[in-house]
């Protein structure tokens, strides 16, 4: 489901029992529900009711279906005499997300604005290909403004460099609600600079960045390339908070230096602390996403079918989320069992179809898995590294291709005798070293092999 747009204003009443409510479920330790009632907002009280706000009809039915009840009661626990919930569908997200994880009392601060507390450390899967980002992040947290001042983390979309930010603001929000964390995208940032400098309210927007801000979090800050009076802003605003050791984390597509129309002065300040980037999860790490988030809704997922996800998507977090997502609210709605059959039904228009593979898409996708080039696979070079990844591109190109031998060598510069050889030694020692198994079952999940 994807996320709504703004908050909505609230009634005051319909929040603090909004909060209380959440606060309940989390504290009787039925924390699988949140991952949905998080989603929700609360509007009004009218007629004994809590109106919640929800993005859409399939949304309100799936959780009218598994947690009215649970709502109900827990409503008439702590709800001022309330014991009845309503929906009403909106168009923005919900400030009920924003709400601490921490007691609520009549002086706990809010959740800094567009925070989410789905986004934690503690729900980030950590593996090689994110290893060093997750850490400086934790860093980062832990004493703001003086580790890697600023880090900018960079990766492909979907990846968890936005998980990662909202982690920050998290950590160091929970610790002490006294710290004013400001997160936003540069979309948002220019937007809100726009308005000012219209509605002439530019004293409040610098008070709001400079002065009231002591952690600076900004999504997606490529985007603030080619917008020069915006980037001026930004620069300065970067200063005052950099001189002052506040803490500012950056996450972006691409390194500073390949930021289109970025101005120099920001290309050098952006690099002055730590870049550090997420690559594509491993085989392995994917796996371990979908089961940890599995765990998190509470759904039974077999590691068969685990597997079977994470053999399709391969390259992007939030994909292999988005599909768990569906698998999970098909499933508690249709009460079948989570089998592979029924993943790949549900999941039909998710996962990616399967397109033909030629020697030459193979021999690509075996040098960018094992960084080696293509034109070294076809040269007659014998390092050991070289060598093995040219014998599992000749394995593969023989195993998902109609190809034969001798127009398999022709691609390698080879004879044919030297692709039969590789063939038949990948495939004795696919039975007995588990390494190299799981490297041949990874590149053919890339190459759409069965």
């Amino acid at each position: 489901m994807s996320a709504l747009a703004e908050a909505l204003p609230a009634s005051p009443s319909a929040g603090m029992v909004w909060a209380r409510t959440l606060e309940t479920i989390r504290q009787d330790g039925k924390t699988y529900a949140l991952t949905w009632l998080e989603r929700m907002c609360a509007l009004d009280v009218r007629e004994g009711a809590l109106v919640l706000g929800v993005p859409d009809r399939f949304f309100r039915d799936w959780v009218d279906d598994h947690y009215r009840a649970l709502l109900e009661s827990t409503l008439a626990r702590v709800g001022e005499g309330l014991g009845r919930v309503a929906y009403e569908v909106v168009e923005a997200p919900p400030p009920s997300v924003h709400l601490a994880p921490t007691p609520v009392t009549a002086t706990n601060a809010m959740r800094p604005p567009r925070l989410s507390p789905r986004f934690t450390f503690g729900t980030f899967v950590v593996a090689d290909s994110n290893q060093l980002p997750a850490a400086a992040a934790a860093a980062v947290a832990d004493k703001p403004g003086h580790h890697y001042n600023p880090l900018y983390i960079y990766g492909g979309t979907g990846l968890g460099k936005t998980h990662l930010l909202h982690a920050v603001g998290n950590l160091i929000w929970e610790r002490n609600p006294a710290q004013r964390v400001v997160y936003l995208s540069s979309e948002q940032f220019t937007n809100e600079y726009v308005e000012s400098v219209r509605e002439h309210r530019m004293t409040e927007f610098r008070r709001k960045f400079r002065d009231e801000c002591d952690v600076l979090l900004i999504d997606d800050i490529q985007f603030l390339g080619k917008r020069e009076e915006t980037q001026k802003e930004f620069f300065y605003t970067f200063n005052t908070l950099y001189e002052q050791n506040k803490a500012i984390v950056l996450t972006s597509d691409t390194v500073p230096s390949e930021i289109p129309g970025l101005e120099d002065r920001l290309r050098s300040r952006f690099a002055m602390g730590l870049l550090t980037d997420i690559r594509e999860p491993s085989y392995e790490t994917r796996v371990a996403i979908l089961q940890k988030k599995a765990e998190a809704e509470g759904l039974g997922l077999p590691d068969d079918v685990a597997h079977f996800i994470a053999k399709h998507i391969q390259k992007n977090v939030r994909e292999l989320e988005g599909a768990l997502v569906k698998l999970s609210a098909i499933h508690s709605l249709s009460r079948l069992p989570v089998t592979v059959e029924f993943a790949a039904q549900v999941l039909k228009d998710i996962l990616p179809t399967h397109q033909s593979v030629d020697v030459e898409s193979i021999q690509r996708e075996v040098a960018r898995y094992y960084k080696v080039t293509v034109e070294a696979l076809r040269e007659d070079r014998r390092h050991k590294a070289l060598a093995h990844a040219r014998q599992v591109a000749m394995y593969l190109s023989r195993k998902l291709t109609k190809s034969s031998f001798p127009e398999i060598a022709s691609r390698f510069n080879k004879d044919h005798s030297t692709v039969i050889s590789a063939v038949r030694k990948v495939e004795g020692l696919r039975e007995t070293d588990a390494g190299l198994k799981r490297e041949l079952d990874e590149l053919e999940a890339k190459l759409g092999g069965h």
